[in-house]
C-alpha cells in the first residue's frame, strides 16, 4: 500500500466523500430517532447516568442518587462501592458519564427538555458517527462510494449496533473511540503528520476510560504504529536496495533518521496521557486507590472454548447468531488480508483480544442483545465485510481463478440472505423491548439472572429472536410512539418523514453503477484509479447540509419537548413525587441531601428534577439499616431540617428501615401527603432533651402521660415536641392531636 493515495484524490471528490458521509450520518440518526424509546433499560445505565448528574449538578462524581443499588443486588452484581469517604461510587468507565455531560447540561437550563430523554439521544449519534467514520475509513483504502456507504448501511441497520444504539451503555462510544483511533493511524499512514497519531492516541486512551478491558488493546494499536512506522523508514531508503536487503536498509535509514520511529511512538504514548491522568485521578476520587477501578479483576474461568462459544453462538447472546451478516467478515478478512495485511492484522487483534478476554471473564452481560462485550469491536468486523460487498473487484482474492465464478454467486447469494435476515433480527430487537422474554427466561430458570449456567445457552427455544416474536405486542412496545397508553400519530409521521427525507437526500447523492470501462479494470488496479471512476449523482452545497442538519435537529427537539409531556412511563408531567422534590428545593435552596425511599421511581428525578439540591436514594427494606447507610443518613441530618420524601409507604411501614431510623435519631415535625402514594416527611436534627410529666386524660379514653421538647430551640428553628401518649379504652374512631405555641401573653 502507498502512503500518497489519499493525495491521489481530488478536492471534489474530497468534498463528494464529506458530503455523502454527513448525509449518511444524518439518515443513520433518523432511523435511530424513529425507533427512539427514551429511558433506561438496564441499571448499568443508570449508574452511568448517575455520574453525569452529579458531575453537572455538583461537581461531584458520587452516586448516592442511586445507593439503594449497593443492597438490592449482590456485591458482586453491585453498580457501585463504597468509598473511603463513605459515599457510593459507579464502578463504570468515566468517558460515556463525561459524553453525556452536554447534553445533560443543555436539557438542564431548557424548559420543557428532559435530562434522561435528552441524554438518551448520546448512543443514537455515536452509532451515526461510527457509520460515519466506517464510511471514510473504507474510502480510504480506496473502495467506491457505493461499497463504503453500503457497508456502513450494513454496520448501522443489520448488526447489534442497531439495537444498542437504544440504550446508555458504555460500548458503542468504546467502539466509535477505537474506530477513532485506528482509522487517525491510517491517516498517518498515507500522509504522515504527528496529529494523526496524537488523535489517535487520545481516542485509544479515552476507550480505555469508557471500559478498563480495552487496556489491552493499546498493545496492538501499538505493533501497528511499528508496522507503518518501519514502513516510511523503509520508503525513505534506496528502493532497489531495500529488494536486496530490507532490514539492512531500513535499520540503516533509523540509525541516520531516529526521529521517524521515535516520535510517532512517543507522540502516540504521550497522548494517552492525558485520559490516563484523569482516569487515575477518578479511581482515587472514588476509592482512594489510583489503580483500583471498584471491579473484582479475580473473575475468569480457564475454559476458553466454553466463552467463546457464549460470545460468538450460543442461541442466548451469540454475536453471530444476532448478526449473522457478519458471519461474511470471515472469508472478508481473508480478502482484505491480501490487499491490506497491516489493516486486516489491527482488525484481527482488536476483535481477538477482546474476544479472548471477555470468554475467560466468567461474570454475564445481564441484559444483553447479542453479545454486548463484542459490540466495540463489531466495527472492525463489519469493515471486513467490504471485499463481500464489492462482489466485481475483490472476489478474486479469495480463491483460485477456476473457481471464481462459482465462489462469486455462493458469497452473493449467501450476502442476500444474511443481510436481510439480519436486518428483521435487529428490527424485532428495536421494537420490542428485550427485558419482557428476558426477565420471563429468567423466572423459568428461577431468578438465575445471567442465565450462565442454564439450557438458555445452548436451546435455540430459549433464545431472544425467538422470544421476541413471542414478545411482540403493544404491552412490550420499545417505541416511544406505540405504547398501551396510545398510538402518537404525530411523533411516528414526523420520525418517518425524517427517515424518508434523509434517506432520498442519501440516494440523490450515493455514487452511480461503475462505468464498463471500470468494470473491465484488472484486479491489480490501485484503488485510488478504480475510485475514480465512480461519479456521484450530485455534489451538495453546504448551506444545504446545514439546512438538512438543522431540519433534522428542529424535529428532534420538537419531539423531546413532546415526549417530555406525553411519555407516561414518567407519569403525568406534574407527578406529584416531583412536585414534592420542588417544593422542598423552593423552599430551602440550600437543603442537605434529600433523602428518598422510592428505588422503583429513580428515574423521575432523574428526568424532571433540575433543582440542584442532590439526593439520597435509599432502598426499601425491613430494619436494621446496613452499617454502610449510616453515614449518608447521618450526612444528611445535619441541617436544621432534613426532608424524606417516599412512595408507597404509610408511616411508621416495618419494611421503611430509612424512616425508622431518622425517627429515632431525629424528630419529625412534619408529614404532608401529596397523593395516594407519595409522602413528604420532615424532620429536625434538634432532637427532644428536656423531659416533662403531664397527666391530663382525655374523654376516658387516652392519657398523655408526659412531653419533651428542647428548651434551647433558635429563633425560626425548628421546635421538636414529643407526647408520650397511654390507650385507657378503645376509642371509637381516628382521633387526631395538635399542638399549639403559646407566646407569653398566652396567645397562639
Amino acid at each position: 500500500m502507498t502512503t500518497n493515495t489519499a493525495s491521489k484524490i481530488d478536492p471534489i471528490a474530497i468534498r463528494q466523500r464529506r458530503s455523502l458521509g454527513l448525509a449518511l450520518a444524518l439518515f443513520l440518526f433518523a432511523v435511530y430517532l424513529l425507533v427512539y424509546r427514551g429511558g433506561f433499560h438496564s441499571v448499568d445505565e443508570v449508574s452511568m447516568f448517575a455520574v453525569t448528574e452529579s458531575l453537572v449538578k455538583f461537581g461531584r462524581v458520587n452516586t448516592d442518587q442511586i445507593a439503594w443499588t449497593q443492597w438490592t443486588t449482590s456485591q458482586a452484581e453491585a453498580q457501585g462501592f463504597f468509598g473511603a469517604d463513605g459515599h457510593v461510587y459507579s464502578k463504570k468507565g468515566l468517558a460515556l458519564s463525561l459524553a453525556q455531560a452536554p447534553l445533560y447540561g443543555l436539557a438542564l437550563v431548557t424548559p420543557g427538555l428532559g435530562m434522561l430523554q435528552t441524554v438518551s439521544l448520546l448512543n443514537a449519534g455515536v452509532t451515526a458517527l461510527t457509520g460515519l467514520f466506517i464510511f471514510m475509513f473504507l474510502w480510504r483504502l480506496g473502495y467506491a462510494a457505493p461499497v463504503s456507504a453500503a457497508t456502513a448501511l450494513i454496520f448501522g441497520l443489520a448488526t447489534i449496533a442497531f439495537v444498542y444504539a437504544k440504550y446508555l451503555f458504555s460500548e458503542p462510544l468504546a467502539g466509535l473511540l477505537l474506530l477513532l483511533a485506528a482509522y487517525m493511524l491510517l491517516a498517518y499512514r498515507q500522509e504522515g503528520g504527528l496529529r494523526h497519531v496524537v488523535i489517535a492516541g487520545l481516542a485509544a486512551g479515552f476507550a480505555v476510560l469508557a471500559r478498563a478491558n480495552n487496556l489491552f488493546l493499546l498493545p496492538v494499536f501499538g505493533l501497528y504504529l511499528l508496522w507503518v512506522a518501519s514502513e516510511r523508514i523503509s520508503e525513505s531508503a534506496d528502493q532497489r536496495q531495500a529488494q536486496n536487503g530490507w532490514h539492512l536498509q531500513a535499520w540503516s535509514s533509523f540509525i541516520h533518521h531516529p526521529s521517524s520511529l521515535i516520535n510517532p511512538v512517543a507522540g502516540f504514548l504521550l497522548s494517552l496521557a492525558i485520559p490516563g491522568a484523569i482516569l487515575l485521578s477518578y479511581n482515587a476520587a472514588r476509592s482512594g486507590n489510583p489503580l483500583q477501578t471498584g471491579y473484582d479483576l479475580t473473575l475468569f474461568t480457564p475454559n476458553i472454548l466454553l466463552g467463546l462459544y457464549k460470545l460468538l453462538f450460543s442461541p442466548l447472546r451469540g454475536f453471530f447468531v444476532y448478526s449473522p451478516v457478519l458471519l461474511l467478515s470471515l472469508p472478508g478478512w481473508w480478502a482484505l488480508r491480501r490487499r491490506y495485511p497491516a489493516e486486516a492484522w489491527l482488525f484481527a487483534g482488536l476483535a481477538g483480544v477482546t474476544a479472548a478476554l471477555f470468554s475467560a471473564w466468567s461474570s454475564g452481560e445481564g441484559l444483553s442483545w447479542g453479545s454486548r462485550f463484542l459490540v466495540p469491536v463489531t466495527p472492525f468486523f463489519a469493515l471486513c465485510l467490504a471485499p463481500i460487498i464489492d462482489f466485481g473487484f475483490w472476489i478474486d482474492d479469495l480463491c483460485p481463478p477456476g473457481y471464481l465464478r462459482k465462489t462469486k454467486i455462493v458469497l452473493r447469494f449467501i450476502f442476500y440472505v444474511l443481510a436481510p435476515l439480519s436486518l428483521l433480527i435487529q428490527l424485532l430487537g428495536a421494537i420490542i423491548n428485550p427485558w419482557a422474554f428476558l426477565s420471563q427466561l429468567q423466572a423459568d430458570f428461577g431468578g438465575e439472572f445471567f442465565l450462565e449456567n442454564t439450557a438458555a445457552l445452548y436451546n435455540p427455544r430459549y433464545s431472544q429472536i425467538w422470544g421476541q416474536l413471542q414478545s411482540f405486542g403493544v404491552a412490550n412496545s420499545d417505541l416511544v410512539w406505540w405504547q398501551p397508553a396510545g398510538f402518537d400519530a404525530v411523533a411516528c409521521g414526523l420520525s418517518l418523514l425524517l427517515v424518508l427525507l434523509t434517506g432520498w437526500f442519501l440516494w440523490q447523492i450515493l455514487a452511480k453503477p461503475p462505468s464498463r470501462q471500470a468494470a473491465k479494470l484488472p484486479a491489480n488496479a490501485q484503488p485510488a484509479t478504480r475510485n475514480t471512476h465512480y461519479v456521484l449523482r450530485l455534489t451538495p452545497s453546504l448551506p444545504t447540509l446545514i439546512v438538512l442538519t438543522v431540519v433534522t435537529a428542529g424535529i428532534t427537539v420538537f419531539l423531546l419537548t413532546r415526549y417530555y409531556r406525553t411519555d407516561r412511563q414518567f407519569g403525568p408531567p406534574d407527578d406529584s413525587y416531583t412536585a414534592a422534590l420542588e417544593d422542598i428545593a423552593a423552599a430551602d435552596p440550600a437543603s442537605a441531601p434529600i433523602i428518598t425511599v422510592a428505588q422503583y421511581h429513580y428515574h423521575v428525578p432523574m428526568n424532571r428534577f433540575k433543582a440542584r439540591v442532590p439526593l439520597i436514594g435509599l432502598a426499601q427494606q425491613p430494619p436494621p439499616l446496613p452499617e454502610t447507610a449510616l453515614p449518608l443518613l447521618a450526612a444528611a441530618t445535619t441541617a436544621d431540617t432534613t426532608w424524606l420524601v417516599t412512595l408507597g409507604f404509610a408511616p411508621a411501614a416495618p419494611d421503611n428501615a430509612a424512616e425508622q431510623w431518622l425517627a429515632q435519631n431525629t424528630a419529625k415535625i412534619g408529614d404532608d401527603w401529596r397523593d395516594d402514594s407519595v409522602r413528604l416527611v420532615t424532620f429536625t436534627a434538634a432532637a427532644p432533651a428536656a423531659e416533662r410529666a403531664v397527666s391530663a386524660t382525655f374523654a376516658g379514653m387516652i392519657r398523655l402521660d408526659g412531653l419533651r421538647t428542647n428548651p434551647t430551640a433558635r429563633p425560626a428553628a425548628p421546635l421538636p415536641v414529643e407526647l408520650r401518649w397511654q390507650a385507657l379504652a378503645q376509642p371509637p374512631a381516628d382521633l387526631t392531636t395538635y399542638v399549639q405555641l403559646l407566646n407569653i401573653d398566652g396567645q397562639v
